[in-house]
């Protein structure tokens, strides 16, 4: 290497580091305001309360109806909560290697146990809530509901 070369490194190195400075500085945020607090004993100004944003979307579950199949599978039901209008038909279906039942817990209907393939089919024709089981894994977490609205 060239002398000339070598002795303008120090400034290279001085005008890269000082442009680094710049560039890692320039994204820090500016420091806060200060405040000065209240004297002791003088009232705090509270900002005037606003209403909270509201917001044109409200979460509402979707109401399905027509035929609607549910999988049961080695401990699960999917979907666990469903809602569903008047007249819609609930079809489960076995995708587990076990048996499986599915029991209304207000005992408006039963399956026998059913093996993987199997279908078990019930209509729902009044509104209400109506919580149902796998029997034998229950204890397990096998456990869903289902929401039935009139439209």
């Amino acid at each position: 290497m060239t002398k000339g070369f070598l002795l303008g490194m120090p400034r290279l190195i001085a005008v890269c580091s000082a442009g680094l400075a710049l560039t890692c500085c320039a994204s820090t945020p500016a420091a806060p305001p200060e405040t000065t607090p209240p004297a002791l004993g003088a009232p705090a100004t509270v900002p005037p309360r606003t209403a909270a944003p509201t917001s044109a979307f409200t979460a509402v579950p979707a109401v399905a109806s027509g035929t609607v199949v549910i999988e049961a599978g080695d401990h699960f039901f999917s979907p666990s909560q469903l809602t569903v209008a008047v007249g819609t038909t609930v079809v489960w279906r076995i995708v587990g290697q076990n048996a499986h039942d599915i029991t209304a817990r207000d005992g408006s209907f039963a399956s026998s146990a059913l093996n993987f393939g199997s279908r078990f089919t019930y209509t729902y024709n009044k509104p209400g809530l109506y919580p149902y089981v796998c029997t034998l894994h229950e204890g397990d977490g096998m456990f869903a509901e289902i929401m039935v609205v009139d439209r």
